[in-house]
């Protein structure tokens, strides 16, 4: 993506790290919308004033790589597609630039809120007795009863409105990889926002602004759509085929 003199990116604000940990929202309700790449300056057009951009050094866009786990049957995968309440995903996500990996529980409550915890795999965090007290704690799955499933890279900027009670994430430059590393498909022609709020935000702008557009919000999963894509003949995935038209839509 272009970050030109003229792109609304290069005319947000800068934010730090620590800032935006204090808005991390753990807990809180998302909604995510599916656009063409090519488009993202259109939608963020006239937002500088509500939201600043993470920086880091000189750098605004950040990759994400992220080995999500699941049961050899992919419980984790079908309780997603069967739209179970209180389900879970589980992964390990790895920010490049800075190094650093957790381990990461994501629930979906029956209230549809996000919960999210994570352990830091530095030092102890290493330790299988660790992890597998971690995960127990969590849902009860031991960690021997997990394997790797699916691999996922993205580059990721992110907004934080100026109040604190609402964070943006877009994401663009989005690929999966089997976990043999035989077979990847990639969505060079997308970009995902995800509006992540609590319950003390007002209406966001930047949802305004692509309801403005003529977009609306999809339930869309990194994981069961990189899934589908590669491993779709052994998988249920009739619940994702409306998505799946969407994404095709945009990408071809």
């Amino acid at each position: 993506m272009n970050m030109a003199v003229g792109s609304p990116v290069a005319r947000f604000a800068g934010h730090s790290l620590e800032a935006q940990a204090r808005a991390l929202l753990m807990n809180r309700v998302d909604t995510k919308f599916m656009i063409p790449a090519h488009e993202l300056d259109q939608c963020l057009q006239g937002l500088e004033r509500e939201y600043s951009m993470l920086e880091i050094g000189a750098a605004r866009r950040f990759t994400y790589d992220t080995l999500y786990l699941d049961t050899p049957d992919s419980q984790l995968y079908l309780d997603h597609h069967n739209g179970k309440l209180n389900r879970f995903k589980l992964r390990i996500r790895h920010y490049r630039q800075s190094g650093e990996s957790f381990l990461e529980v994501k629930k979906k409550s029956n209230r549809q809120r996000t919960i999210k915890t994570r352990l830091s795999l530095t030092g102890d965090g290493r330790d299988p007795h660790v992890i597998n007290d971690f995960l127990s704690g969590q849902f009860g799955l031991p960690a021997a009863g997990m394997r790797p499933a699916l691999f996922v890279r993205y580059e990721r900027m992110t907004l934080l409105r100026r109040d604190g009670h609402e964070r943006v994430t877009v994401d663009t430059g989005l690929s999966f990889q089997t976990p043999d590393r035989q077979h990847s498909v990639a969505l060079p022609g997308l970009a995902i926002f995800e509006i992540k709020y609590d319950r003390k935000a007002s209406g966001s702008p930047l949802m305004a602004r692509l309801a403005l557009l003529g977009y609306r919000p999809v339930t869309f999963s990194k994981y069961c759509v990189g899934r589908v894509f590669l491993d779709g003949d052994n998988l249920k995935t009739n619940r994702f085929k409306p998505l799946l038209r969407g994404v095709h839509g945009i990408c071809s």
